[in-house]
């Protein structure tokens, strides 16, 4: 095994982890209708569910990248997110963004955990 294109595919792992959190936030409440669709509704659509998997979240743990409690947090917000997603379609759109607290939780979360991330 190739250990040192192991390692880079495990920091490039948590660079798009970093980035789908940084995808999502209370900034997005002060942003245009268009650019909330695009951080939302497709690149953190998508990135939520492939970068805040779990097998992700374990390899960051293990390598000490994150703690339980980020962990937790982030499981916690992949799991608001879909949930939201599937059962809650009448808040699916823009404005339900900005004014549900439904949104607001997880925009805050998003927030939360980049705040708590190692630099």
């Amino acid at each position: 095994m190739n250990w040192k294109r192991y390692e880079q595919q495990k920091k490039d792992r948590y660079d798009r982890f970093v980035h789908t959190l940084n995808e999502c936030g209370k900034f997005l409440l002060l942003e245009t209708d268009e650019t909330i669709a695009y951080h939302i509704f497709e690149e953190f659509d998508i990135d939520a569910r492939c970068n805040l998997c779990d097998e992700n979240l374990s390899i960051f743990l293990e390598e000490y990248w994150i703690d339980e409690a980020i962990q937790h947090e982030a499981v916690r917000l992949r799991e608001l997110f879909c949930t939201m997603e599937r059962e809650h379609p009448e808040l699916w759109n823009i404005n339900a963004v900005r004014t549900a607290p439904e949104w607001l939780e997880i925009l805050q979360l998003s927030d939360e955990i980049k705040s708590k991330l190692f630099t």
